[in-house]
């Protein structure tokens, strides 16, 4: 009898221990976890002139990279050097804004070639440090598109 009773008892404990166990170990593994996508925050963007008027230097050291003047007229004038944005500039332009974007319209070149198309169309975007980047959006002309694109910080 003794050893009925002493098996009964051993089976209970064993239950008890397997119940608990199980227990705390679903508690400590939860279920597969609900994966959150990563978010990208859009970019800020400049939609009208008013943020851009002024001069601003190419932060790339790319021998491309231009100066930009945008002016208040809707006129702006892109330069390798900041003394050219005032003396003479490589490219002499207009601006407009088109469903968001910059559309730049080359007017006069000084030493630089003519593109098939006079217009390219950018993306102006907002970054760090009150930065801008222009992000080419349609511009089929490769010297513009590398002398234009790019983060540029304003200067006085």
């Amino acid at each position: 009898m003794r050893y009925r009773k002493s098996s009964h008892q051993l089976i209970v404990l064993a239950a008890a221990l397997f119940f608990l166990v199980g227990c705390h170990a679903s508690a400590a593994t939860p279920g597969p976890l609900a994966t959150i996508p990563p978010t990208t925050t859009p970019p800020v963007l400049v939609t009208s002139a008013e943020t851009l008027i002024g001069n601003w230097k190419p932060v790339s050291n790319s021998s491309d990279a231009m100066f930009l003047r945008v002016n208040s007229d809707g006129t702006c004038r892109q330069s390798y050097s900041l003394d050219g944005l005032t003396s003479t500039a490589q490219v002499e332009c207009t601006y407009t804004f088109e469903g968001g974007n910059l559309a730049m319209t080359a007017v006069k070149l000084n030493g630089v070639p003519a593109c098939p198309s006079p217009t390219g169309k950018y993306e102006v975007r907002l970054v760090a440090d009150n930065k801008i980047q222009l992000v080419a959006i349609e511009d089929t002309c490769t010297p513009r598109k590398n002398s234009t694109r790019g983060v540029y910080q304003r200067i006085p």
